[in-house]
């Protein structure tokens, strides 16, 4: 395959988007993805078929499930999902949040739930009224989709500790989303994603044997050209820290699917990792996903 070289089967895409314009479903609006942005299904696939991907875990972009319901239902096998946490799934609107997630889950079976928010800061995550839906996840292996701000890591801290068996994916090796721009090129940037005491806290996290580090957006935190060397420190810091077994690599698309192209995305991970050997390289770029999301095809590695 393209980038990651053929001797690597079965690559899953760890984190991919799919959505279609506002008026032909509807979902939220922003610079990012306006109106009359489309992603679909199909061209995602078409891009996984020139660069040799299996499958993917499709990530809601809001709290529309309806674009990747739609995918999964219509190529069965081929996706797995990721909702995006709610207001009722967060137990901040007046519902049950667990009988809600899981009469959300009857409509949409996705396979990890998305959080950019897991509490009040200054407050334990004890106190936190998303607490009885992450307690549901914990029983039922679903994992925490981690795109939380600064201010949140604490929580995330605490909560890793008090539910020690909660799969936890960091997403985008980590980074804690803050002051988003959008380039030349329709894609989210960010400055200074990486500064020393945050990466400090993302190692230490590792201590926790259910987190993951998802090993994608390259393109929206390097300040340079692939295969944006800058960020090989960091990726291999986490990389020693959590071992391959905990690492899986993700598009994000489509945002970088057009520069700097679909194909080249995959070969980040050996740029970066050049002493994996074949097993890890073959768990970064399939194995932990399949062995997070189960529906999809295929055996572990």
């Amino acid at each position: 395959m393209t980038g990651a070289g053929p001797s690597v089967p079965g690559v899953v895409d760890g984190h991919a988007h799919v959505f279609r314009s506002a008026a032909a479903s509807p979902r939220g609006i922003d610079e990012l993805a306006p109106a009359e942005r489309e992603a679909p299904a199909e061209e995602l696939l078409a891009r996984m078929a020139d660069a040799g991907v299996q499958a993917a875990v499709l990530v809601a972009l809001d709290g529309a499930d309806d674009d990747v319901a739609d995918a999964i239902e219509r190529h069965p096998g081929r996706f797995a999902a990721v909702a995006v946490a709610n207001p009722a799934e967060l137990g901040t609107a007046g519902v049950d949040p667990v009988d809600t997630a899981r009469a959300r889950r009857e409509r949409l079976p996705f396979g990890a739930l998305r959080f950019r928010w897991l509490g009040e800061p200054g407050r334990p995550v004890a106190d936190s009224p998303a607490l009885p839906v992450l307690r549901w996840m914990a029983a039922e292996q679903l994992p925490l989709w981690s795109y939380l701000p600064p201010e949140q890591l604490r929580l995330l801290e605490e909560l890793v500790g008090l539910l020690p068996d909660l799969p936890v994916v960091l997403n985008h090796l980590g980074f804690c989303p803050h002051d988003m721009w959008v380039d030349e090129h329709r894609r989210p940037r960010f400055d200074d994603p990486f500064p020393e005491p945050l990466v400090q806290r993302l190692v230490r996290l590792a201590d926790a044997p259910s987190t993951y580090v998802l090993v994608s957006g390259q393109y929206a935190l390097s300040s340079g050209e692939p295969p944006y060397a800058d960020l090989f420190p960091v990726t291999r810091r986490l990389a020693a820290a959590y071992g391959a077994d905990r690492l899986l690599w993700g598009s994000d698309h489509p945002w970088p699917s057009d520069v700097p192209g679909y194909a080249a995305l995959p070969g980040l991970v050996p740029s970066a990792l050049p002493d994996l050997d074949e097993r890890g390289l073959a768990r970064v770029l399939g194995g932990t996903a399949r062995a997070l999301f189960p529906r999809l095809a295929g055996p572990a590695t």
